[in-house]
């Protein structure tokens, strides 16, 4: 009885969400046009900056052509978000920049419009910014020719794409979204719950840990270390060591340079392409299933290790 009261009350709510929509004609977008605002803060020096955003955020660094130091917001934007930028005041050398807004909820408005605020940074010295911190909420966030002894950029769901980036530590975090990274130098540790990561053109150390998705990795000169529960990864024109983790998925390794190599698979197959530079040992085992693999060259102890619970082992 209790089942089908909850049943019948769930229906209701259902028609109720939907007589909402129609009464709003489907129009999931905002009803009228936010205001647009542009602010400009300047500053002798800066050498930390943070930025939290409730609105999906287009970053670009430049380079300053006046020697001047300064941090620019424009968009269209909520009233409220306007007020408390006009209410920010630069001071110091290290500057939070906040573009959040209270959250609100009506039962007959659907409101899925995300705008984007667009963010430039003017630094005379790019070498002068020991921290840049970015914490999205639920949004996405591009980020061009970025500069900081320390990056770290956050989102609960949501994209993120770094395109250039000269850093110490570059760290990117998100729950539920993709991640890319591309043309990165210093090392870089991404953390990902649901989605893909891919990375091209990194040096550096590189660190990826991911529950579901899938990891592809291309021309990365330095070590990598990759760890991940469910899904494939695919590496390519890896030049350095590597270390390489998976529940379930396959794992491959193409026009790799590595005289050492540390791969575990409970379930999936991993594939190697052949190393002609290398002259090392193949250590191959799998529990269940092949492998297929020359003869090790035994000329040096570099060592290619790899662990299979269930799948075939495959370097050719």
């Amino acid at each position: 009885m209790n089942n089908k009261r909850w049943s019948f009350i769930a229906i209701i709510l259902i028609a109720l969400g939907i007589a909402g929509m129609a009464y709003q004609q489907f129009d999931f977008s905002n009803n009228e046009e936010l205001p647009y605002h542009q602010q400009k803060w300047s500053f002798d020096s800066l050498t930390s900056l943070n930025v939290n955003s409730d609105y999906n955020v287009d970053v670009k660094f430049i380079n300053s052509s006046d020697n001047s130091n300064y941090v620019e917001v424009s968009g269209n934007m909520k009233q409220e978000t306007i007020d408390q930028l006009k209410n920010t005041v630069a001071a110091g050398d290290s500057f939070t920049l906040n573009l959040t807004e209270k959250q609100s909820w009506s039962f007959f408005s659907f409101n899925f419009h995300s705008t984007k605020q667009q963010i430039t940074v003017a630094l005379s010295k790019p070498e002068q910014l020991d921290q840049l911190k970015f914490k999205l909420t639920s949004n996405d966030g591009s980020f061009t020719d970025l500069v900081g002894k320390t990056i770290e950029v956050s989102t609960s769901s949501g994209n993120i794409v770094v395109d250039n980036a000269k850093t110490n530590q570059l760290t990117l975090n998100a729950t539920s979204g993709n991640i890319t990274a591309k043309k990165i130098a210093g090392d870089t540790e991404i953390n990902l719950t649901s989605g893909n990561t891919k990375v091209d053109e990194l040096t550096g150390a590189l660190i990826v840990e991911s529950t579901s998705g899938e990891i592809s990795i291309d021309h990365v000169n330095g070590p990598v270390k990759t760890s991940i529960t469910s899904g494939n990864t695919k590496i390519n024109n890896l030049t350095g060591p590597g270390e390489f983790k998976s529940t379930s998925g396959n794992i491959t390794l193409s026009n790799q340079r590595s005289d050492s190599l540390d791969i575990s698979n409970q379930s999936g197959n991993v594939k190697l392409s052949i190393d002609d530079s290398f002259k090392g040992i193949y250590d191959l085992k799998s529990t269940s299933g092949n492998i297929k693999a020359p003869d090790s060259p035994m000329k040096n102890s570099d060592l290619i290790k790899i662990r299979v619970t269930s799948g075939n082992i495959s370097i050719e």
